[in-house]
């Protein structure tokens, strides 16, 4: 029998990460709506994607991964959305995740985590949502932790947590630390049901006064003790991969515009395509502009701090301002885009089987997200007016 794992190519000219993605995409496609309904990626295609590397893409080479940059892993991501914006956000989240453990100890990384490679799965929520009390060797740790997006078993979980009390830090933020634990000391809680990005199971967990080691634990700010330079910039550097849903499922929506173009007919005018009708041809152009700037945007500001990164130095405050900056923007232009799409499908994109409406609903998932949503461009305009 045929398998999803059939589809990524022998090792020749296309033996890379994004060219064994590009293998799986219509099988990703294919089965978009079967994810949808039942609320979690096709397991066949999570370990497709898997063998086909995406999950370890960012991670050092010197412990089995990749070691992607921010634009390559980018590059990755969007091509995975634009077939699906469920399985693009997987990719996403358990790929980038780890930037967020990049304050653990050293000897933790090396010989508890990554001790037998690369390929592993990580999942949970960074958000200061537990309690820990500090006991001999470490914390015993209690909470709730909302969207921990991952439709797989995961090899590790992290919860962030603040630490009874703890002193903010010098610039007034709480002092956030991360634990990583195993997943059989978590209780999933079947909470996700949502508008979009159905199929990501981004459930809410529990944990119950678990002891959790100090050496298994790390601040989530100013240090970072894994070897690659992207884990060098400054919190966070995921916005890139963010974009990439975004302009993934735009690609998408726009490839399902043009198929409409050529097939449909308008109700009350049926002697021609809606693709020859004048006015449509020109919204349709401006939208396929309009999104392709966005990409632009996302691919220059990313460039310019990966620049930074590979030269071991810290983006400039402009520089960085702009990347975060420039993912909010993705993220709120996006949806607009989205919506006028949705406007020159007419009917067609109103019901729940079409793709279209699926990348509509997942779209404006994401575009809720904080990341989207955490007062960037504002602190870039206060930067630009000469604002502290």
């Amino acid at each position: 029998m045929t398998t999803v794992l059939d589809h990524i190519p022998p090792r020749g000219t296309d033996d890379n990460v994004l060219g064994r993605v590009r293998a799986l995409v219509p099988e990703i496609m294919a089965r978009a709506a079967e994810g949808e309904a039942a609320r979690a990626v096709p397991q066949e295609i999570v370990s497709a994607l898997r063998a086909a590397g995406v999950f370890r893409m960012a991670l050092p080479k010197a412990w089995g991964g990749e070691q992607f940059g921010l634009t390559e892993s980018a590059e990755v991501v969007r091509e995975v959305a634009r077939a699906d914006g469920s399985t693009g956000w997987t990719v996403q989240v358990a790929s980038m995740a780890w930037a967020f453990i990049r304050g653990l100890p050293r000897e933790t990384l090396e010989n508890k985590v990554f001790a037998n490679g690369a390929d592993l799965m990580l999942r949970g929520a960074v958000a200061p949502k537990g309690r820990a009390t500090p006991v001999a060797g470490g914390y015993r740790i209690s909470g709730r932790w909302p969207l921990a997006s991952g439709p797989f078993t995961p090899d590790w979980m992290l919860a962030g947590f603040l630490t009874e009390g703890s002193a903010p830090l010098p610039d007034g933020r709480p002092d956030i630390r991360v634990a990583l634990i195993r997943p059989d000391q978590v209780t999933f809680l079947d909470t996700w049901d949502a508008v979009g990005l159905r199929a990501t199971q981004s459930n809410d967990f529990t944990m119950d006064d678990v002891f959790v080691p100090e050496q298994d634990t790390g601040p989530l700010f100013g240090e970072n003790n894994i070897p690659a330079p992207l884990y060098g910039l400054p919190y966070s550097p995921t916005g890139a991969s963010h974009d990439a849903v975004i302009i993934g499922a735009l690609d998408g929506a726009l490839d399902d515009l043009a198929e409409l173009a050529a097939s449909k007919r308008p109700a009350f005018n049926p002697r021609v395509l809606l693709g020859e009708n004048p006015v449509f041809q020109e919204n349709f152009a401006e939208l396929q502009l309009r999104a392709a700037a966005l990409a632009a945007l996302s691919q220059r500001t990313t460039e310019g701090v990966m620049k930074r990164a590979l030269a071991g130095e810290t983006p400039t405050r402009f520089e960085w301002l702009s990347y975060t900056g420039s993912t909010q923007h993705i993220h709120h232009e996006g949806i607009r885009i989205l919506n006028e799409i949705m406007t020159l499908s007419g009917s067609s994109g109103l019901y729940g089987a079409s793709a279209l409406q699926r990348r509509w609903r997942d779209i404006r998932c994401v575009s809720q997200h904080v990341v989207g949503n955490n007062g960037a461009i504002r602190a870039f305009g206060a930067f630009l007016s000469g604002q502290s």
